[in-house]
C-alpha cells in the first residue's frame, strides 16, 4: 500500500509487530511498518502526525552527497565503510582493466575509450571485494559470539532489504551497498541475519536478542538508517 503525506509518498507493509515504525532510506524512499490488525485510520493519524518529522527526514536525504558517484570520472567521491574517498581514472593503452585502493583514493586502471558501464562495473567488483574480505573477518566473530553458524553467505546488490536469510538453508545474503556504511553497521546486519536461524519474525524474543549481543543496536540502526 502506498500513501502520500506532505507530498511524499510512502511505501506502508503491515507486518507481525506490536510498534509502527517510519523512517527515510539513505535512496529516498519513506518506509512505514505497521501491526497487522492496526486500522487504516489509524496509519493515517499516524502519519499525519509524523509529517513535520518526516518533511526534515526526506530534506535531509535529499542533500547528502551520494554514496557513489554519479559519474566514474576522476575527482568524484564514493563512500567506503562511512568515509570518502576520491576517485582517479587512469586511461592506459593495452592494460588489464582493474580497480585498486589506495589510501582514501580508489583507483581506476582502464584502456583509452572504455565506457561508463565498464567503469562502474570494475567499481562494483572493487566494492564487492572489499566487503567480502570484511565479512570473512567479522561472520566467525559474531558467530562465537551467538552460537549461531550460517552454512553459507553471499553478497548482492539489493534495492529493499540490508540483508536476509534462508532459514531452511542457514545461507545469508548481504547487500553490496553496506559497503558505504560505517563498519559497525555490517555487524549490525549479520547479527541481525543470523538470529532468524533461531527466530523468525521481529518480535520481542528476536529483539530481546539483539540486546543481549549488541546492546547499541539501535542506535546503529539509526546510523545505517539516517
Amino acid at each position: 500500500m502506498k500513501l502520500t503525506v506532505a507530498g511524499i509518498p510512502v511505501e506502508v507493509t503491515q507486518k507481525r509487530i506490536k510498534n509502527i515504525y517510519l523512517r527515510v532510506k539513505p535512496d529516498g524512499r519513506a518506509l512505514l511498518s505497521a501491526p497487522i490488525r492496526m486500522r487504516r485510520e489509524d496509519i493515517d493519524a499516524f502519519l499525519r502526525a509524523r509529517a513535520g518529522w518526516l518533511q526534515k527526514a526526506y530534506a535531509d536525504v535529499q542533500r547528502r552527497p551520494p554514496m557513489t558517484p554519479a559519474s566514474t570520472a576522476t575527482g568524484e567521491t564514493l563512500y567506503l565503510w562511512g568515509k570518502p574517498h576520491v576517485l582517479v581514472v587512469h586511461e592506459v593503452p593495452g592494460c588489464h582493466p582493474h580497480a585498486a585502493k589506495d589510501g582514501t583514493r580508489i583507483i581506476l586502471s582502464v584502456r583509452p575509450g572504455t565506457d561508463a558501464a565498464h567503469r562502474a562495473a570494475l567499481l562494483r567488483e572493487i566494492l564487492r571485494g572489499e566487503l567480502s574480505k570484511a565479512i570473512a573477518e567479522r561472520l566467525p566473530v559474531i558467530e562465537h559470539l551467538t552460537g549461531l553458524y550460517a552454512e553459507e553467505w553471499r553478497t548482492k546488490d539489493m534495492k529493499t532489504r540490508w540483508g536476509t536469510c534462508n532459514t531452511r538453508d542457514r545461507r545469508i545474503w548481504i547487500n553490496l551497498q553496506l559497503v558505504h556504511h560505517p563498519r559497525v553497521c555490517l555487524d549490525y546486519i549479520l547479527l541481525h541475519e543470523l538470529l532468524h536461524l533461531v527466530e523468525k519474525y521481529h518480535n520481542a524474543r528476536f529483539y530481546g536478542l539483539m540486546t543481549k549481543f549488541m546492546p547499541e543496536w539501535k542506535k546503529v540502526r539509526t546510523l545505517l538508517n539516517r
